[in-house]
């Protein structure tokens, strides 16, 4: 390793060192974003819960924030089955709260994902968006997970200049097509 360090050039070791930490840093930022999202909707499932009158809401509603963390899983893993069994037991008001409890977290959720991600890794809440939904066109739910650590680390790459030949053989083809096709 040691010979490894010392043949290669110091502003590539700097630049290796600068993604390292940003990659770290967006991981780190990942799981801290999700971890403020379950707090969210742990807090609005803990007071839904109260209001429908469940015992024992603040330890449920702690299970189904969980659920709600997890990549396939969410509050309707629980909310929906929860909210059958009810309804099947002449229970409607509680079979009526609890979908509507589903819904508020799902709203939340799907707003609050993209900023709070974004922010903690340091995208953009577009570019998040745009990496979740190719990362889910891709290959689905795992897709999601996989597209925004790796958009981050294209974005970071991009920031490093790793591409800026890339882009200024793009910018010359360009000019001088441009110049091709004006030519009589």
């Amino acid at each position: 390793m040691k010979l490894i360090i010392k043949n290669v050039p110091e502003s590539f070791r700097k630049k290796t060192k600068m993604l390292y930490d940003q990659i770290v840093g967006a991981v780190g930022g990942y799981f801290k974003a999700q971890f403020q999202i379950m707090f969210v909707v742990y807090a609005i499932l803990v007071a839904g819960l109260m209001v429908l009158g469940v015992k024992y809401a603040w330890l449920i509603g702690f299970g189904i924030a969980f659920l709600d963390m997890l990549p396939v899983f969410g509050t309707g893993t629980a909310l929906w089955p929860w909210a059958v069994v009810k309804l099947f037991s002449g229970n409607y008001m509680t079979a009526l709260g609890m979908l509507a409890l589903y819904g508020i977290c799902l709203v939340v959720h799907q707003i609050l994902q993209p900023k709070l991600v974004g922010d903690s890794v340091g995208m953009d809440p577009f570019a998040t968006l745009f990496f979740m939904y190719i990362g889910y066109r891709v290959n689905g739910v795992l897709g999601m997970i996989i597209a925004i650590p790796s958009g981050m680390i294209l974005i970071n790459l991009y920031k490093a200049g790793a591409f800026d030949t890339m882009v200024w053989c793009v910018k010359e083809m360009v000019t001088d097509f441009n110049a091709f096709r004006k030519v009589k």
